[in-house]
């Protein structure tokens, strides 16, 4: 889950979730994947792993039907079909943490970024620091006057849920 936990100048302490948009900026543009059409292989995170979900050898022939190069190119994620992550419950590392890491939004306008950040801005804030975290998570308490700002941003039934994994009143 990726989150920004948010200090309050009151001192309460705040979590907002990233909801991603499913808008595929990233899998499109920021893809790790590299396609050697001399080896016919894929280079990317997690390609063992990946091998056993889906067969990899039917990707790789689609892509030499698609593409046509003659030295390794660069790909948008071969694994992003109709606006899903085929390969989401194993996705790669890469693209867990998105949009955290060392670029942040790496300049892509991810709009689950934007959003969050519009979430952020409706509270009076001391601290943001953004986290991604695997696995269950202690929830933090917040006053219902959290929430109550939180409910004037318009979130969105998801957002709202998002919220109350990370959150309790």
């Amino acid at each position: 889950m990726i989150f920004a936990e948010v200090k309050l100048k009151n001192g309460e302490i705040v979590r907002i979730p990233f909801v991603c948009q499913r808008c595929g900026k990233c899998c499109r543009v920021l893809s790790k994947v590299v396609f050697d059409p001399i080896e016919r292989k894929l280079y990317m995170e997690n390609i063992d792993e990946i091998s056993k979900y889906v067969n990899i050898d039917e990707v790789i022939e689609k892509i030499s039907r698609d593409v046509d190069v003659k030295h390794p190119v660069k790909l948008p994620c071969p694994f992003f079909r109709d606006n899903e992550c085929s390969i989401h419950p194993i996705r790669p590392r890469s693209c867990r943490i998105f949009p955290l890491g060392k670029d942040f939004d790496h300049g892509i306008g991810c709009p689950g970024l934007n959003r969050l950040k519009e979430l952020i801005s409706a509270f009076d804030v001391e601290k943001v620091e953004y986290k991604f975290v695997e696995g269950e998570l202690p929830k933090v308490r917040v006053s219902r006057s959290v929430f109550e700002r939180l409910l004037s941003s318009s979130p969105t039934d998801e957002e709202i849920e998002e919220f109350f994994k990370l959150n309790e009143i």
